[in-house]
């Protein structure tokens, strides 16, 4: 009795932080069903809430009964989590995308464990150290030549990595939040925002490869490095030069958006590979960014997307489906893992 109350205890916590909500929040959405008091006993493991009480929780929450009683299978390091933007999504919301991806990690690895599909990961590349612009495209290269991806563009970015025993995680969240990346113990996890254009998408698929796969010597170069990693991943700097040549004054959009369209980099991570290569100057590359913020009209422009493919990933989706083809888990287990009722999951699986 005590375990399941414990579970019980952390299962509510994590669900009240994942809807950034407060014990005295919780209550009053419970309209005095409880008091603040009792939440708080849910949450040490004191006492279990009465049936009619867990019930309501569980519909305020938005979570399944199954959920509060279900045993944690993982153990994340709250201290490993890299956000970018960490002071602009503010505490709760951080804790909240936390741990609304702990249990989308939870329930990735048992559908891989009922089918016995993990993935191995074996990209590791920490024994370059990396303490440069150059290092970070040099590590970026040797990612493209391992993967076999030559100088083309890259089609299919969440496939790729997915293949690689990385596990792809999208959440639909603050427009705020791009992504972030953990291990699982030994299973490298990416998260990214669902609600992403796809040009910002695949860059911070890559930029977050870089934090899984670089060795930086210097934590405070961390983000620039890896957004020098994705840039170079998205688009060799060889290639880049042979389209725009080695030293220009002006550039116009039209040549950056053919760019943009054939490898889905943004003009603005365009332009940025261009003063660092050396393409156009500081005060050039300033330039743009101040006509950017300027003019409201040029801005829309240069931020609009038109890549054509908007990816995301269906790995998961496919391992519960396959599952539940093989009889390995029943209709309610697979609608529990993807969140979705019963009656929808029996269409979706569709046997031939």
């Amino acid at each position: 009795m005590e375990e399941r109350n414990n579970v019980f205890a952390c299962r509510l916590m994590n669900a009240r932080k994942i809807r950034c909500l407060s014990q005295r929040d919780l209550c009053d959405r419970l309209n005095g069903l409880v008091s603040a008091n009792a939440i708080a006993k849910y949450e040490t493991g004191k006492m279990l809430p009465s049936s009619t009480v867990l019930i309501a929780i569980a519909d305020i929450l938005d979570m399944g009964l199954d959920y509060f009683f279900r045993p944690f299978t993982i153990t994340l390091d709250p201290d490993a989590w890299e956000f970018r933007k960490k002071s602009v999504l503010g505490v709760k919301k951080v804790e909240s995308i936390k741990q609304l991806v702990a249990i989308e990690i939870e329930k990735y690895a048992e559908i891989e464990d009922v089918l016995g599909c993990t993935k191995p990961f074996s990209m590791d590349y920490k024994v370059m150290v990396v303490d440069s612009e150059e290092d970070a495209r040099a590590v970026a290269i040797r990612v493209r030549d391992d993967l076999k991806l030559g100088r083309d563009a890259i089609s299919f970015p969440i496939e790729l990595l997915e293949n690689q025993g990385i596990r792809i995680v999208e959440i639909e969240d603050d427009e705020k939040f791009d992504g972030t990346c953990i291990m699982a113990g030994s299973v490298p996890v990416i998260v990214i925002n669902k609600i992403m254009i796809p040009e910002r998408k695949r860059f911070t698929l890559f930029h977050e490869l870089g934090h899984l796969v670089m060795n930086i010597s210097d934590s405070t170069k961390q983000e620039k490095l890896c957004n020098v990693f994705a840039n170079e991943v998205l688009i060799p700097s060889d290639v880049f030069m042979s389209m725009m040549g080695n030293s220009r004054r002006d550039i116009s959009l039209l040549e950056l958006r053919s760019i943009q369209i054939e490898y889905g980099i943004s003009i603005e991570a365009l332009m940025t590979k261009a003063n660092q290569l050396g393409i156009i100057t500081e005060n050039r590359c300033q330039g743009f960014y101040k006509k950017m913020n300027k003019f409201p009209e040029f801005k829309a422009e240069v931020k609009k997307s038109v890549y054509k493919y908007d990816e995301h990933s269906n790995r998961f989706n496919r391992l519960v489906y396959k599952a539940l083809a093989s009889e390995l888990i029943s209709f309610s287990k697979a609608a529990s893992l993807l969140d979705l009722p019963i009656d929808e999951v029996r269409k979706e699986l569709n046997l031939l």
